[in-house]
C-alpha cells in the first residue's frame, strides 16, 4: 500500500511538472564557430527544433562573421544612418526585453537576403559590437503557431578575431510574448509546492516509523 502511494505521488509530481513547465525553452551549448585557418564555418539555427532552419550564421577566423534570416524572420540591429539600409547586429545587454517593439529607439527589427555583421575585421579597421564582447542577439521568428521571440548568446574571442563562442539560445514558446535576454526556465511555484508536499509526506512517514 505504501509503495503504491509513493508511485502515485511520483506520477502526480511528473504530471504536474509537465503541466506547469515554464514557457521559456532554453538550449544551452558551448562551441567555437569560425576557428578554421582558411575558409568559413556555418551553423544553421533551428531555434524551436521543429525541423525548419530559422537563421544561418557564418564565421571566419580573421575576416567576417554574420547572421542571415530564413524567410520573414528578423533580428535586432542598430540601423545605419540614412540613406544607408540595414546595420550591424545589436549586442543586447542582459535583461533587455525582446519583443515586437524594441525596448530602445536605437534598435529596430531587420532581415534581408544578405548577412548582417556580427564582427567585421580588416587591417583597415574593425566593426561589429560582438568583438571581444559577450552579449545577446534578439531574434524574431515564425512558426506554425505564430511569431516567437528569442535570444542567441554569443561571445567574440579575446584575441579580437572575427570568430566567436556560441553559449546557447532560448525562446518564448507562447506566440507573441516577449522574452528577457538571458532568461532561462525556472521551476514554477506549483512544482515547488508539490515537491514540498512530497517532502512533508516523507518526513511524516519517517516520524511514524
Amino acid at each position: 500500500m505504501i509503495r503504491l502511494l509513493k508511485i502515485s505521488l511520483c506520477v502526480a509530481l511528473l504530471a504536474g511538472a509537465t503541466a506547469l513547465r515554464a514557457d521559456i525553452v532554453h538550449n544551452p551549448t558551448y562551441f567555437l564557430l569560425g576557428e578554421v585557418f582558411q575558409g568559413t564555418e556555418e551553423f544553421d539555427l533551428d531555434v524551436n527544433s521543429d525541423g525548419t532552419i530559422d537563421f544561418s550564421i557564418t564565421a571566419s577566423l580573421n575576416y567576417f562573421s554574420g547572421i542571415h534570416p530564413d524567410g520573414q524572420n528578423q533580428y535586432l540591429i542598430h540601423p545605419d544612418p540614412p540613406p544607408n539600409i540595414g546595420g550591424g547586429v545589436a549586442a543586447l545587454d542582459f535583461n533587455y526585453l525582446i519583443g515586437s517593439n524594441p525596448e530602445s529607439s536605437a534598435e529596430e527589427w531587420y532581415g534581408s537576403e544578405s548577412y548582417s555583421t556580427l564582427i567585421f575585421k580588416l587591417d583597415s579597421g574593425t566593426a561589429g559590437e560582438f568583438q571581444r564582447h559577450r552579449a545577446f542577439v534578439g531574434l524574431e521568428f515564425e512558426s506554425a503557431e505564430g511569431t516567437h521571440y528569442g535570444w542567441l548568446d554569443i561571445e567574440g574571442v579575446p584575441n579580437g578575431g572575427s570568430y566567436f563562442f556560441v553559449h546557447g539560445w532560448a525562446y518564448e514558446s507562447t506566440p507573441g510574448v516577449g522574452i528577457i535576454a538571458g532568461a532561462i526556465p525556472e521551476p514554477s511555484s506549483g512544482i515547488l509546492f508539490m515537491i514540498g508536499v512530497w517532502g512533508s509526506w516523507t518526513l511524516r512517514k519517517r516520524k511514524k516509523r
